[in-house]
């Protein structure tokens, strides 16, 4: 059988990747902060409203590696993401949605502001 992720993700994460301090919010306080690192990605959407009109916003997702995390990915844990290289200081932010995919990495989805209830 094929490690993906230890073929795929490991070495994808290692030259793409980018660092964060993962905080988790719904099991503290038994879980620390910890460092991570995932691959930052943004996308435009369009969002078609009423009469015709659209919004134009974005959708930030970091992909990870599950084995490089502390803890699993918890939904509305706060991801600090500083300045690395050439890439601007993006904040905090939470996780939103966490999409697993089937081969040792997930997509998370993250979102500004304070987490929602």
């Amino acid at each position: 059988m094929i490690d993906f992720s230890a073929l795929v993700l490991g070495p994808t994460v290692g030259a793409f990747g980018r660092p964060v301090t993962v905080t988790p919010l719904a099991s503290q306080p038994a879980r620390e902060p910890f460092d991570a690192t995932g691959v930052w990605t943004k996308r435009a959407v369009d969002i078609a409203l009423e009469g015709g009109e659209s919004l134009n916003t974005s959708v930030i997702m970091f992909g990870i590696r599950l084995s490089d995390w502390k803890y699993p990915p918890e939904k509305r844990a706060v991801l600090r993401i500083p300045a690395a290289g050439s890439y601007p200081d993006e904040g905090s932010l939470w996780i939103d949605d966490i999409d697993l995919d089937g081969q040792g990495g997930a997509v998370l989805t993250l979102k500004r502001g304070k987490p929602q209830q």
